[in-house]
């Protein structure tokens, strides 16, 4: 009888061991599903028009994220074979010289790809920054905003 009892003990608590595990697991599962998630959301591709993508950037943009950005971007180009990719950095507060490394870095994947790079939305404080930080712009195309490199864009943009 006290060796059944043992028994009983030992399977119950290794029956809730692998409950834990199976819950461990689901979660662990939930985890990266979310964070796919979170990377498809946090770097939107946009067709704004025949020809040209855009791609609001919101936040900080750190390693993980400019990687996700650059393949999202990279394939989408493929893709689609457009002719521009706008970078709208409208959403962006503050840049250090890594993000702009990470910026430039993806604007000369563009052109890699056989289509013009157009930054847009630099923000004020923004422009101080790359000026103090010594960021060379001068060969690619910025503008004020969306609608002006947009503009840009379709009249450069080959009519069909």
């Amino acid at each position: 009888e006290e060796r059944r009892m043992i028994l009983r003990i030992f399977a119950a608590r290794a029956g809730a061991e692998l409950e834990r595990c199976r819950t461990e697991r689901d979660l662990e599962a939930t985890r990266r599903s979310l964070e796919r998630t979170v990377v498809a959301l946090s770097t939107p591709i946009l067709q704004v028009w025949r020809g040209i993508l855009a791609l609001p950037v919101i936040g900080a943009v750190d390693q993980p994220r400019a990687e996700a950005i650059m393949q999202s971007l990279m394939s989408a180009l493929a893709g689609t074979r457009a002719r521009f990719a706008i970078l709208d950095l409208t959403g962006v507060d503050a840049i250090d010289a890594a993000t702009a490394d990470h910026l430039l870095r993806i604007v000369r994947a563009i052109a890699l790809l056989g289509a013009q790079g157009v930054v847009t939305g630099i923000q004020p404080a923004i422009a101080r920054t790359l000026v103090d930080l010594g960021v060379d712009l001068s060969r690619i195309r910025t503008f004020r905003s969306m609608e002006d490199g947009l503009g840009f864009c379709m009249r450069a943009a080959p009519r069909a």
